[in-house]
C-alpha cells in the first residue's frame, strides 16, 4: 500500500503502538505496587485522545464511511471499529483526568483497582483496535476506494480534519519520545520507530 494517506494511518499507528508499550509498562509496574509516573501517563494520554481523536480518528470514520458505501460487505467491521472508536475515546478521557489530578496533586499513592483495570482494558481494547484495521481495513479501503474517493477525502478533510494539530502533534510526539528514552520509563523508540530498542515487554 503506497497511497499517502493510508502510510501516514500506518505511521501513526506504529507511534500510538510505541506509546501503548510505554503504558504497558506503567500498568505492570503498578501491579507490582509500584506509584505510577502520573505526569507521564497524563502527557501519553493528552496525545492519545487529544490529537489521536481530533484528527486521525475523524479522519478515519471519514474513510469508514466512504468504504462502506462502496463495499457494504464491510459494514459489520466497520461498525465494530466505531464502536471501539468512541469507547477508546472515553476510556482514555476517564484515565487522562485520573492521571492529570494525580500530576497536579502530586500524588504518590498506589494504584487503586479501578484504574488499573480501566487501564488494562484500554490498553488491550486499544491494541486490538489497531490490529483490525491494520489486517483487515487498510487494505480494503486502498483496493475499494477511488481516485476521486482519496482526492475529495483528503482534500475536503485536509488530511486529519483539522491541520493545525498536525505540527504540534509532532512536537508532542517527539517530546515524549525523548523523556522516555531519557527517563528508562518502558519503550524507546528508535531512530526506525517501527521497533522497540528496549523494551521487556515487548520482547518477552
Amino acid at each position: 500500500m503506497t497511497l499517502p494517506a493510508i502510510q501516514r494511518l500506518q505511521a501513526d499507528h506504529v507511534r500510538y503502538e510505541a506509546l501503548l508499550c510505554t503504558l504497558d509498562h506503567q500498568f505492570h509496574a503498578g501491579e507490582l505496587g509500584e506509584s505510577p509516573d502520573a505526569a507521564l501517563l497524563r502527557d501519553i494520554l493528552h496525545y492519545l485522545t487529544h490529537h489521536a481523536e481530533r484528527a486521525h480518528h475523524a479522519f478515519e470514520d471519514r474513510l469508514f464511511a466512504r468504504l462502506e458505501q462502496r463495499d457494504p460487505s464491510s459494514s459489520e467491521t466497520l461498525a465494530l471499529l466505531h464502536e471501539e472508536h468512541r469507547r477508546i475515546e472515553r476510556y482514555g478521557e476517564e484515565l487522562h483526568a485520573h492521571f492529570a489530578r494525580r500530576a497536579d496533586t502530586a500524588t504518590m499513592d498506589a494504584w487503586d483497582p479501578t484504574t488499573l483495570n480501566l487501564l488494562q482494558a484500554y490498553i488491550e481494547l486499544y491494541r486490538g483496535h489497531l490490529h483490525c484495521e491494520e489486517t483487515r481495513v487498510l487494505e480494503r479501503l486502498a483496493a475499494t476506494l477511488t481516485g476521486g474517493d482519496w482526492l475529495e477525502l483528503v482534500t475536503g478533510c485536509d488530511w486529519g480534519c483539522d491541520a493545525s494539530l498536525l505540527p504540534e502533534a509532532d512536537a508532542e510526539y517527539q517530546a515524549l519520545k525523548a523523556r522516555i528514552a531519557v527517563e528508562g520509563r518502558g519503550c524507546w523508540m528508535g531512530d526506525d520507530e517501527r521497533a522497540a530498542d528496549s523494551c521487556p515487554l515487548c520482547q518477552a
